[in-house]
């Protein structure tokens, strides 16, 4: 899609969009493979429909809206697996993620399409008998029929759960422990997570939420043992391409570098991966975010789509988007997105480089990750969305998965580390 690079800006060849029916797929041996929910590298391809923006822009709306960081609290569950575990009231629902990865579970193994979330305490997935289930592409998983399923050594009220998400999506159960295959090298034995019998449809024709957020009860704590608390992920930059997500030392040999930033951990919003974003530069013009009052905290979420700025700097990165983008015609904003020009019958455009600049490292973003683009014609848009002006979140960032498109991101949990480095994903 990029013709070149040039010092301050990508060199951007406009071919005719058209909605994806064919997957590239993934280079192999990659782990788990993370594709977008209506792309055709889905699990849910078979019951997919083109990609419906409007869908996207509102679920991505509705996960920032139940982001009420500042104010959060958090209600620990008690004992190993939660009594009633109320999770976080301010949290964004899973429900909203865009991409999607097979895991199996039981024996013999039903493979599950589970959202993919950065921010979710807790894995769990639809099962049988639950008369109010319906929707999901494929098989429940019903505990019974597993050779390998077993009860957590707990009491009845300490292995049930109910998760109240902030924008009202919800997911109620109980805890069931069996044989988790990530892939055919990697089983986990007695793994515990969340049997669903009731839940809200927001959860489409998904089977339930891959939690990858911190905590006791998440993915990554469960399997620490093999894994030490390290993962990483690529998000394509197409839903054409497939991306990956990888564990352990397979995360480590492909996803380690020298761009290193440390994971700050917060105890009032234990769940979340924050990091110091201290500036952003487009083009030639940088913008400092430490020099704040107060500098903006910054969380990198996997299930939020576009990044999310303070206002001042939303106004300041518009203002020089529009800068650079004057040689062609503006078009009306769309939804969430309020800078768009009309491309059509422009062959080669030119487009700001942007670059964030973290604590210890500078990220260059992908050309794929400035801008969003309708699949059916070739209206672009900078992908960033200032923060309402006088909310508890004004002042936070949140940096989406579009900013994330072909990077691979390395969460070292163990060490306290970010480290980012160029993806193998595709465009």
């Amino acid at each position: 899609m990029v013709n070149h690079e040039e010092h301050d800006k990508y060199v951007v060849e406009m071919k005719p969009l058209r909605a994806a029916t064919t997957c590239k797929g993934q280079a192999k041996g990659r782990g788990l493979t993370l594709a977008h929910r209506q792309g055709p590298c889905s699990p849910l391809a078979a019951n997919r429909q083109s990609r419906d923006s409007k869908l996207i822009f509102l679920r991505d709306q509705s996960r920032v809206n139940s982001m009420n960081i500042p104010g959060q609290s958090r209600a620990l569950p008690n004992g190993d697996y939660g009594e009633h575990a109320q999770m976080p009231i301010h949290r964004g629902s899973p429900g909203t993620s865009e991409f999607v990865v097979t895991v199996g579970v039981g024996t013999p193994k039903i493979d599950l399409p589970l959202i993919f979330d950065t921010g979710s305490d807790v894995t769990w997935t639809k099962c049988k008998p639950c008369p109010s289930c319906s929707g999901q592409q494929g098989p429940l998983f019903e505990p019974s029929e597993s050779t390998t399923f077993s009860r957590p050594a707990c009491t009845s009220s300490e292995c049930t759960y109910s998760i109240d998400y902030a924008d009202g999506s919800h997911s109620n159960g109980y805890y069931v422990q069996d044989l988790l295959t990530l892939t055919p090298e990697y089983q986990f034995k007695d793994f515990i997570f969340g049997c669903s019998q009731s839940y809200s449809d927001d959860f489409g024709t998904t089977a339930g939420v891959l939690g990858l957020g911190q905590g006791d009860t998440t993915l990554i704590s469960r399997i620490e043992s093999e894994f030490s608390n390290i993962f990483c992920y690529c998000i394509p930059g197409s839903e054409s391409s497939s991306g990956y997500l990888l564990f352990g030392l397979e995360a480590l040999s492909n996803c380690q570098t020298d761009n290193i930033t440390p994971l700050i951990i917060d105890d009032r919003n234990p769940s979340y991966y924050f990091v110091n974003l201290l500036g952003i530069t487009l083009g030639n013009q940088k913008f400092s975010l430490s020099s704040e009052s107060p500098p903006p905290r910054t969380i990198i979420d996997s299930g939020t789509t576009f990044t999310r700025l303070p206002p001042s700097i939303y106004k300041a990165v518009h203002a020089e988007f529009v800068k650079y983008m004057s040689a062609y015609p503006v078009a009306d904003r769309l939804s969430t997105l309020d800078t768009c020009y009309d491309l059509r019958g422009q062959e080669n455009v030119k487009l700001p480089k942007m670059i964030l600049q973290f604590e210890n490292t500078d990220v260059t973003l992908d050309p794929s990750a400035v801008v969003w683009r309708e699949n059916d014609d070739a209206q672009v848009c900078l992908a960033f969305v200032p923060n309402p002006p006088n909310s508890e979140r004004q002042d936070l960032v949140i940096i989406g998965n579009v900013q994330q498109r072909n990077l691979n991101i390395l969460f070292n949990v163990q060490d306290k580390e970010f480290h980012f480095g160029r993806g193998a994903c595709g465009n």
